[in-house]
Parts: C-alpha cells; sequence; structure tokens
C-alpha cells in the first residue's frame, strides 16, 4: 500500500480489519483498486464540474480517491442486535452522475423534490437493499457541498461533517448501518430512532474490543447527545 494515499490506506485498513476480526463476518468485498484511466484528481475534478456545474473546493482534493470503488457487507455474529454494516464507495466521477434513487416524489412537498434532485450518491447499500444512501447535496454556490444521509422510512437529514470527514470517519465506524445518525440533529429516545441508538450503544461497546487502534470519544459523546 505504498503508493497509496493517506485516505485510501485508511480504507483499505478497514477491509482488513474487517477481515482480521473475530466474530465478524464479512461479504462482498469490494478491495479498492486504483483505477489508473481515473487517477488524476485535477482531471477528475474537472469532469465533476462539467457534469453538474459544481466546482468543488480544491481542498477536497486531499481525500480524492482513487479507487474505481471500495465496500463490503458484514455481520457480527455474537450480536444480540444481529448489528451489521456496510458500505459502497464510489469514485468522484461516478458520484456526478449518480442521482439519489427514484422515490414516490410526489408525496414530497416542492422544497423537497428540489432537495432530493440535488443528491449525488456517495455511498449505499446495493447488497443489504436497505435502500438507504449518503449523498453530495450539490449546489452551484457551494463548493464544500453539504452530506446528506436519507433513509426511507424517516427522510433525509443533513450531516455535520464534510465529504474528506465523511471518509474518515467511515474508517472508525467500519460502515455500521445507521451509523450517520450520529451526526445528524436526531434523538434516539423517538420512536423512529429507537433501534439506531441500541446499535449505536452495542456498537461503541464492542468496537473498542474489535478495533482497539481507534478513537471512539468523539462517538461516545455524539451518543450521549442523541439518548
Amino acid at each position: 500500500m505504498n503508493d497509496l494515499t493517506a485516505g485510501e490506506q485508511r480504507l483499505q485498513s478497514m477491509l482488513g480489519e474487517l477481515q482480521d476480526a473475530p466474530d465478524i463476518r464479512l461479504h462482498a468485498a469490494k478491495h479498492g483498486e486504483v483505477d489508473p484511466a481515473r487517477a488524476d484528481a485535477d482531471a477528475a475534478f474537472a469532469g465533476f464540474a462539467e457534469s453538474t456545474g459544481v466546482v468543488l473546493d480544491p481542498r477536497l482534493r486531499a481525500c480524492f480517491l482513487r479507487f474505481g470503488r471500495i465496500g463490503a457487507r458484514w455481520r457480527l455474529e455474537t450480536s444480540p442486535n444481529g448489528l451489521s454494516g456496510e458500505f459502497n464507495v464510489m469514485h468522484l466521477s461516478d458520484v456526478s452522475t449518480t442521482e439519489a434513487p427514484p422515490t414516490d416524489l410526489d408525496s414530497l412537498t416542492p422544497a423537497e423534490q428540489e432537495l432530493y434532485q440535488e443528491f449525488r450518491v456517495i455511498d449505499d447499500h446495493p447488497e443489504s437493499g436497505t435502500g438507504a444512501f449518503a449523498a453530495l447535496r450539490l449546489r452551484p454556490d457551494t463548493p464544500n457541498p453539504e452530506i446528506w444521509y436519507h433513509d426511507f422510512h424517516v427522510g433525509g437529514f443533513r450531516l455535520d461533517i464534510d465529504y474528506c470527514q465523511y471518509l474518515e470517519v467511515l474508517a472508525v465506524t467500519k460502515g455500521t448501518i445507521g451509523w450517520q445518525y450520529l451526526f445528524c440533529d436526531v434523538a434516539f429516545e423517538d420512536d423512529d430512532f429507537l433501534e439506531v441508538g441500541d446499535d449505536m450503544k452495542e456498537m461503541l461497546e464492542a468496537f473498542p474490543r474489535l478495533f482497539p487502534a481507534h478513537d471512539y470519544t468523539d462517538l461516545r459523546a455524539r451518543l450521549e447527545e442523541r439518548l
């Protein structure tokens, strides 16, 4: 992995941690491989601007991934709650053309329809088919796009982290289903989020044992804020 960037190494290491962890059953892993045809960050950012009309902040080049795709689905076999995770992070050139999955737009307000159509998916769950996804919200005047997480059962919520931070936290949470809500303005005591709260509790009980190299201080604080 010597020729990989720090961000690429982080995601590759995450797959290795899942592979080696006791009690984790790993499915459908897609190990990230550098795509030489799409390895030029300048070309990728220029293509993104051409496709979407959004000129991304040059600082986002720090977390540019040359992988065509990297992802996996996993399950903690000893979990009483069936704790599981999935991630599917795609290349920026694919993000520019991957719109949010179809939904019943007629049930949304005009403002919600406009919001939904601004989404471009960066991470989703193709194997488990939950229908949930994380997306950039693309607007011409926003070079560092908002990150939103959308689940068809509860709608969409904005995360208080950006694209680079999203990839960093993903490496710590391993894509545990619902981890994004730790960065949204939600309360885990609400009926819609009771199960998510239980899963986040279990994640933060199990992960320090399974993956002791990581710091979970911020995630614990965010969990407490939402209980």
